[in-house]
């Protein structure tokens, strides 16, 4: 690909290496989140996201508890 600009023609390349760059079947990279998600059945995944959002609560209390003004 090429864009002219000024009278000068300029190369657009790639700086990073291709993706991957193993064989097909192997990865390059760890698997993602997504993947784990994935392989997990909807009830794992319900259960997961209770998970989370209790979590969330309790943070969202302790920092309320942390910035209390006192009486």
């Amino acid at each position: 690909m090429t864009e002219k600009r000024d009278n000068e023609e300029t190369e657009l390349r790639e700086t990073a290496p291709a993706f991957g760059g193993t064989t097909a079947g192997e990865r390059a990279i760890a698997p993602s989140p997504l993947d784990d998600s994935l392989a997990m059945t909807p009830w794992e995944r319900i259960l997961a996201n209770d998970d989370m959002v209790n979590f969330g609560n309790m943070l969202r209390t302790a920092m309320e508890k942390r910035n209390a003004k006192p009486r």
